[in-house]
This record gives structure tokens, sequence and C-alpha cells, in this order.
């Protein structure tokens, strides 16, 4: 078993300057980094963990993706990918699988001692 933890949370949402505007002034997220394709806001990064992705779709606030970080990235993708029903998601980089009921992962390696410090946090 190879020790991980959420690095962040994409979720689809509906109106992503709305959402932004939200996140920022109700609970002072802090922007972090963005995504622009053909001059058209796709993605924005707030601190705190909050990845928003545009989408038009009516299913928008639904979770797109996990960002999971782990302490040794070739072991933790390796242990995955031998779970039964863990595929590798065609067209992207070997960084992202898919559980059997569709829910996506994307992997990071951890800087050394990242996930004890986090673990450590008591937030209640």
């Amino acid at each position: 078993m190879v020790q991980g933890c959420l690095e962040h949370a994409a979720v689809t949402v509906g109106d992503i300057e709305w959402s932004l505007q939200f996140f920022q002034q109700v609970l002072g997220m802090q922007e972090t980094r963005r995504k622009v394709e053909d001059g058209k806001l796709t993605s924005v990064w707030l601190k705190g963990g909050i990845q928003l992705m545009a989408a038009d779709d009516p299913a928008s606030g639904r979770g797109h993706h996990l960002g999971i970080v782990v302490q040794d990235f070739d072991a933790a993708l390796k242990e995955m990918l031998a779970y039964e029903g863990v595929q590798p998601v065609a067209g992207k980089p070997e960084k992202w699988v898919q559980l059997p009921d569709g829910l996506v992962l994307e992997l990071f390696q951890a800087k050394p001692g990242a996930i004890e410090q986090w673990m450590a946090v008591d937030v209640k």
C-alpha cells in the first residue's frame, strides 16, 4: 500500500465565471492558475484544492476527477493498475486512471514528507 491524500477535486460548472466569483468572494479562495482555450476560460484552480471546469451540459456540478498526491508515483500506479477493473485513461498521460464506476484519478508525485505533513493537519 502506498500512502496518498487528496490534492484537488475537479468539478464541472455551467458558469465558470460565476463559480469563480462565488468561491473568491464568499470563501476567500485565491486563484492559483487558469486555462484559456480559444479565448474562453475553461479551467481555474483555487488554493484549497478545487478545480473548476467549464461545461455546457446540464450535468454541471458533478465531479470530474480527483487529484491524488502519492508517496511513490510508480508504485502507486502499478498497484492501481493491478487492481481489478482499474484501467489507464485512453489518450491521457500515464498519470490518469479510471475506476470501474467511471471515477477518474489524476496522480501526482508528492515532495518528500509532504503527505505526512498534510495528514498531520487537524482541520476540525
